[in-house]
């Protein structure tokens, strides 16, 4: 039987919806969300985070927290994100005490963290804009360089025993900052259709959340010395063991960020609908 000319119409103005008229459509319906229903997403999301914690606790370098947090973040909001941070935080200071450099960190990076990438969320459907572009060379700019300067400099002042270690990650941190940062630009010198600002954006949110996990490490070794009162030998040993385990964290948050955000988001902003 053929189709009338009213369907025939509707289903063209379907396909003919653009990502960023869609994008929009997203944020609306994120808009309208009761107090009641974040209430809900926002506990559910902090129930998952810890639990995913707690599962991949005793995996040195493994974590998934910045994958979920991030999706969650992007799909729902600023507001969330901030607010499901916070909630985390507390909660995991629940389970494993309220010391008071851990209620430092932790309250100061995963708030920031949902609330820069709920910001991110914005960008939904849109291009993403040439600031925000320099803005990510800049970074991995200076993140390569600091890695290759402070490798090749001597700049960390630390035991002979573990230099040779120090050096290599750093290099190796180095290396990885280099990598993405050509990429980037390549796909930014590529990027003509839709699919490759996808790829572009992927690359932007890629690279902002391995830098934020560097400098929850750098953070870390800044608050916890200062908060406990160690020695300046204790806060070196500090620095190694929590180092040492920065560049798997890295490397694990752009493998889970680059093959799980788009699966992830679509299936957070079919919750929003």
């Amino acid at each position: 039987m053929p189709l009338s000319t009213a369907t025939l119409r509707g289903k063209q103005k379907t396909k003919c919806v653009s990502p960023a008229v869609q994008g929009k459509i997203v944020r609306a319906k994120r808009r309208k969300l009761s107090p009641a229903k974040q209430a809900a997403y926002i506990a559910v999301t902090s129930a998952i985070l810890i639990c995913v914690q707690l599962a991949l606790y005793a995996v040195p370098g493994v974590e998934c927290v910045t994958v979920i947090l991030l999706c969650a973040s992007y799909a729902f909001g600023a507001k969330f994100g901030f607010f499901t941070g916070l909630t985390f935080s507390l909660l995991r200071c629940i389970l494993f005490g309220f010391y008071p450099s851990v209620i430092a960190l932790y309250c100061i990076y995963f708030p920031l963290f949902g609330l820069i990438f709920g910001l991110a969320g914005r960008l939904n459907g849109e291009r993403l804009p040439t600031a925000f572009k320099i803005g990510v060379n800049v970074l991995l700019a200076v993140l390569c360089a600091g890695a290759f300067c402070a490798a090749g400099f001597d700049l960390i002042k630390i035991s002979r025993i573990y230099k040779e270690t120090v050096d290599g990650l750093l290099w190796a941190l180095g290396g990885i900052f280099a990598a993405m940062l050509i990429v980037f630009d390549g796909l930014w010198i590529a990027c003509r259709k839709s699919s490759g600002e996808n790829a572009l954006k992927l690359f932007f949110i890629t690279a902002v959340a391995a830098a934020c996990t560097v400098c929850f490490t750098l953070l870390d070794d800044v608050i916890s010395p200062l908060v406990i009162g160690m020695t300046k030998g204790g806060a070196l040993a500090y620095f190694y063991a929590s180092f040492t385990a920065m560049l798997p964290q890295t490397i694990c948050t752009v493998i889970t960020v680059g093959f799980t955000f788009y699966p992830l988001t679509a299936a957070l902003n079919r919750a929003v609908k």
